[in-house]
């Protein structure tokens, strides 16, 4: 028996409360066990560009921007730029 497994809710910090209230204890054990001491930015899901790009790629034909922005929490005038790059680049690479 690991002296991770005693840890339970009664225990947790607040930023840990908050981990745990979504993921669970194990995550949080897990989380304590090899990550201990670590600090670690979480990015809001509009900083992970390959996704998003990947996304609007998927996505432009069959959803409009206002629903991706919805979807994804950012502006439509996001999406917009986003999509004129992406048509800007197709642009480019065939030419």
């Amino acid at each position: 028996m690991s002296v991770f497994e005693n840890i339970n809710e009664s225990h947790l910090t607040d930023d840990l409360m908050m981990i745990y209230e979504v993921c669970g204890i194990e995550t949080v054990r897990i989380l304590l066990r090899y990550f201990g001491g670590m600090t670690f930015y979480i990015p809001k899901l509009s900083r992970l560009d390959s996704f998003i790009l990947g996304y609007i790629k998927e996505n432009r034909e069959a959803k409009s921007f206002k629903i991706m922005a919805q979807e994804l929490n950012v502006s439509e005038t996001f999406i917009r730029s986003l999509d004129k790059k992406i048509r800007d680049r197709a642009k480019y690479l065939k030419e």
